[in-house]
């Protein structure tokens, strides 16, 4: 549950607006009961410069109102043009990176505190604090000072944000924690080969009530029902694959025949989250999918940016180059007692590498410079595969070979082609591959 609401605050827009909103009207209501002398006289405690008239006050806290409210708009109207660039030239699912970003949401926030707080104290000040000293202003211009400060790091920002290489910057490093993630998970348990069933008797098997995308697993949650059946549970899904209400997505082996109450298999399918949309919470291949869409906006005719294509093809390389040493089968969990166990599928690499090339082959096959820097990131992957993962860069390197265009299988281009691929051959020659 905790995660969910870090979740939520993390990718809802209004969060910092709200929270600092809240700040500026507490802070100006304290202001207000010191300006009034509701607790102390701060002119035996504060020099006499920080204080205004509170007819100067209302000029300075009105002026702040009516700029702040321009900056907003300004901020606001900034943001839509960015959103809009992002849908249109790199992918829609990277819209919410630039949504959620902290700076965005705590510039927006920074102005409507500072027009939240100008408006609340220009409501107290009455008539009755005529010629008064104030020290409402004061504040205000060191609040507006901060505003300065913010507004141009958020156009440094905003300039440095809609950049095409830092975003992939940015995608690869979401990608690469979330990878990382993934395999200090596999550590924390035992690989069995695909093949391998429990040896349980009856099995039960568990349908979702819902459809949509596995978002999250909650795998402490899944042992701590397979210790209450004693048996083991099997998530015949993978995070980021869709489901529907008819889907099994669970099945439970036990050693002796049971009939599963209905808050038992409540408490099971309440341990993975099913949502309306991906989320790269625990799924690398959001992140991967969006640098896939980055490069196919780059490389369609209306764009035509082979460049921002490759680069995006070179990370991809690296990225899947740290999944190439995964075996398929299931990572099995036991208990302390050994008495219950999970069993989670791992990813199939050989699907891996196709659904994260496969379109860019299709799109790029005309285009000399994309086709290469495929290849080069084939070699990358193969640097660091698995002798089984070998035999499929291999299958995977004469599939992409089989797509080319024909134009480009002669002169230079071919001799260039052919380069990279016997780069991306030569280390079988030295580990080699059983396509038995």
């Amino acid at each position: 549950m905790f995660w969910k609401i870090k979740y939520f605050i993390s990718k809802s827009v209004w969060v910092y607006p709200a929270v600092y909103s809240i700040l500026s009207l507490i802070g100006a209501v304290l202001v207000v009961l010191l300006d009034t002398r509701q607790w102390v006289s701060l002119s035996n405690v504060l020099p006499e410069f920080l204080f205004t008239s509170v007819g100067l006050s209302k000029t300075i806290l009105g002026i702040l109102a009516t700029s702040l409210l321009t900056m907003t708009t300004f901020t606001f109207s900034t943001t839509m043009v960015v959103l809009t660039m992002y849908s249109s030239q790199f992918s829609p699912r990277t819209v919410e990176n630039f949504l959620s970003d902290k700076n965005t949401m705590k510039t927006m926030g920074t102005f409507i505190g500072g027009f939240v707080y100008a408006i609340v104290s220009l409501f107290f000040m009455k008539q009755r604090l005529e010629g008064e000293l104030v020290v409402a202003a004061t504040l205000a211009i060191f609040y507006m000072a901060l505003c300065l400060v913010r507004f141009i790091r958020y156009v440094h920002h905003v300039g440095s944000f809609i950049q095409t290489h830092n975003l992939i910057d940015r995608l690869y490093t979401e990608a690469l924690s979330k990878i990382e993630e993934y395999k200090n998970l596999l550590e924390r348990g035992t690989i069995l080969p695909l093949n391998h069933s429990p040896k349980q008797t009856f099995t039960i098997q568990v349908i979702s009530r819902e459809s949509g995308y596995i978002q999250y697993v909650d795998h402490d949650a899944m042992m701590k029902v397979a210790e209450k059946l004693s048996g083991v549970i099997v998530l015949e899904k993978i995070t980021g694959q869709f489901v529907t209400d008819t889907s099994q997505i669970f099945s439970i082996h036990l050693e002796e025949k049971i009939e599963l109450e209905e808050t038992q298999i409540v408490n099971l399918l309440k341990c993975v989250t099913i949502g309306k949309k991906k989320t790269e919470l625990q799924d690398f291949n959001f992140s991967i999918q969006k640098i896939v869409e980055t490069a196919l906006r780059a490389i369609s005719p209306g764009i035509n940016d082979p460049n921002t294509a490759n680069n995006c093809l070179r990370i991809l390389g690296v990225l899947l180059s740290k999944l190439a040493d995964l075996e398929k089968g299931y990572l099995a969990r036991e208990s302390e007692e050994k008495t219950a166990a999970i069993y989670i599928e791992i990813i199939d690499f050989e699907k891996e590498i196709y659904f994260t090339f496969y379109q860019l082959v299709h799109y790029g096959k005309s285009d000399v410079s994309v086709m290469i820097s495929i290849l080069k990131a084939l070699r990358f992957v193969m640097e660091k595969a698995s002798s089984e993962n070998r035999s499929v860069v291999i299958n995977f390197l004469d599939y992409v070979w089989g797509k080319i265009d024909p134009a480009l299988l002669t002169g230079y281009d071919l001799k260039i082609l052919e380069h990279e691929r016997e780069e991306i051959i030569r280390p079988s020659l030295f580990f080699p591959v059983d396509n038995a």
